[in-house]
């Protein structure tokens, strides 16, 4: 896309907005906001630095994965276009597809491009306040139920487009997936 500068050009605008899923007045904000941030006008913020703009980042019990999977380089660091695609997806306006694209990518732990068992256990004590309290029998049962009802392929793991199948019957998902800002 372009690089942030002190102002943002009216083409580039349009681009974004073509783009994503934010308007146009979204997109503006989002600039503003960036810019304010310690860093943001020299091209890229700390992940600590954006969380005090978007405290529903400090609780959300994946967001080192959101930051390793949104940070374009993967270095914890955040470009405004990679806000902004990080937005986007966690926009009301995003389609549960591209939702459950950006999710698996989230959970796929271990970069295979597959949801395991280590990476479904990973999700599991995440999503579970008190993950010391469930047995390492109970979270193997969950993952069994899982697996059976995700895996079509009965390949022991989970594919992205499995994975989309699965949420896609899920109607909270989309919502779990998103944030305002």
């Amino acid at each position: 896309m372009g690089n942030s500068s002190s102002t943002i050009t009216t083409d580039l605008l349009e681009e974004y907005n073509v783009l994503t899923y934010l308007t146009k007045s979204e997109i503006l904000s989002l600039y503003k906001l960036f810019n304010q941030i310690e860093g943001g006008a020299n091209g890229k913020v700390s992940v600590e630095k954006l969380e005090k703009k978007f405290p529903q980042l400090q609780v959300n019990p994946f967001r080192d994965r959101i930051y390793e999977v949104f940070s374009s380089e993967g270095d914890y660091k955040f470009s405004f276009e990679d806000l902004l695609d990080l937005c986007s997806v966690m926009s009301e306006k995003c389609p549960d597809s591209v939702k459950a694209a950006w999710a698996f990518r989230i959970f796929d732990f271990d970069g295979d491009n597959a949801l395991g068992k280590d990476d479904l256990k990973q999700v599991i004590d995440r999503v579970t306040s008190r993950a010391g309290e469930i047995q390492t029998e109970q979270k193997e049962h969950i993952i069994e139920i899982l697996l059976r009802n995700m895996d079509m392929e009965a390949s022991g793991s989970v594919g992205q487009i499995e994975f989309q199948h699965a949420v896609g019957k899920m109607a909270e998902f989309a919502s779990s997936f998103t944030f305002r800002f």
